[in-house]
């Protein structure tokens, strides 16, 4: 029950607000405001129901995770965020019911889970806006099953203010990692409750910003690249010839994907503070990389150089061309613009989650 004070607070937002109207506004209100009133510890879950279903699938070899195996996962985790002391936990809702599915199942829990209230596109979009609504709601960590795509998703609503836990269910998995949920939920809950310190059990992962005209418009986890196709078209990238130039926030050997490219030339470490930049075409070094599962192509570097943190560079295109993130095309650039790419220090915050276990003992 609110208090006296709480319910002034509640009168006054009232009659400042632009909401008056709007139900769903005053609900989202209420609960924030009593999870706040109650120090709760909520932990926000965003499973995507789309990873790994992109036509990568079809010309590779890719494991696909089902539905069943989310629900999975999102059961496991729940345990660990139990155990860790975690109070409330908030779904991203979506078409498949991947946190009610858990729900069902989990048997008799000590947790409060709910479905945020929001919109559903059937887009990225739908990640993005799940994760301001949860640092909104006052989320202390973001867990994510998906891929590249659904973490960069992510971080457009969150940004660096909540860490991040990735969970690998995607096709380009590179920023995620293959994680059990038991533990993942564990650590993600220690870090949750601050049982766990973050500077001690997160690290600050890198970001490659695009500028148009010298205003921020998009970015990219771990690659961006420019393709000499210049229709969206299917979106992911899976045909390497049709690269022009490429920019990576790391470059592991290990990795599938465009990253791997850079990985067999230059090695960067995700950690690391400095980037890769790659032209392609004749005359030029042959490199052959894993770039999808079970799918290895080859391509000619011209150059390759690292780049610094802060440090601008521009795109000079001849022609119209797609600029992709994260490997899927998103948008289509001009001769006419100008544009600049930046590697950035502040991306997201990701647990660590053997760390965060070690030092919760």
């Amino acid at each position: 029950m609110l208090s006296c004070t709480s319910f002034l607070i509640v009168v006054t937002h009232y009659l400042l607000s632009n909401h008056s109207g709007s139900r769903r506004y005053w609900r989202n209100w209420y609960r924030r405001h009593r999870g706040k009133q109650a120090h709760m510890v909520t932990v926000g879950i965003i499973a995507n129901p789309s990873s790994g279903k992109d036509i990568r699938r079809i010309v590779a070899q890719g494991w696909v995770v089902s539905n069943q195996e989310k629900i999975a996962i999102v059961r496991r985790l729940l345990r660990g965020l139990e155990v860790a002391g975690v109070d409330h936990v908030l779904f991203m809702k979506e078409s498949l019911g991947i946190g009610y599915g858990a729900l069902e199942t989990l048997g008799e829990t000590t947790l409060r889970a709910e479905v945020l209230e929001m919109d559903m596109l059937a887009r990225q979009e739908d990640s993005t806006n799940a994760a301001r609504l949860m640092v909104e709601y006052g989320v202390t960590c973001i867990i994510t099953l998906g891929g590249d795509g659904t973490n960069r998703a992510v971080f457009k609503g969150c940004g660096s203010r909540v860490p991040l836990l990735p969970i690998s269910t995607g096709t380009n998995n590179v920023f995620p990692e293959f994680q059990e949920g038991t533990t993942a939920g564990l650590a993600a809950g220690m870090v949750a409750t601050g049982k766990v310190a973050r500077e001690h059990s997160c690290w600050h992962s890198k970001v490659l910003r695009l500028y148009r005209n010298g205003t921020p418009v998009d970015l990219a986890l771990v690659d961006l690249a420019i393709s000499t196709d210049n229709v969206i078209g299917a979106r992911a990238i899976w045909d390497v010839q049709r690269l022009h130039e490429l920019f990576l926030t790391r470059a592991q050997p290990w990795s599938i994907g465009l990253s791997a490219i850079g990985g067999m030339l230059h090695p960067i470490n995700a950690r690391e503070q400095e980037g890769l930049h790659m032209l392609f075409g004749e005359p030029g070094q042959c490199v052959q990389a894993a770039i999808g599962p079970g799918l290895f192509a080859s391509i000619n570097v011209r150059e390759a150089h690292t780049i610094a943190l802060d440090e601008r560079i521009p795109l000079h295109l001849e022609r119209p061309m797609t600029l992709a993130f994260d490997g899927e095309r998103d948008m289509t650039a001009y001769p006419s613009d100008t544009l600049e790419v930046v590697l950035d220090a502040d991306g997201p915050w990701v647990v660590d989650v053997h760390r965060a276990l070690t030092i919760s003992r």
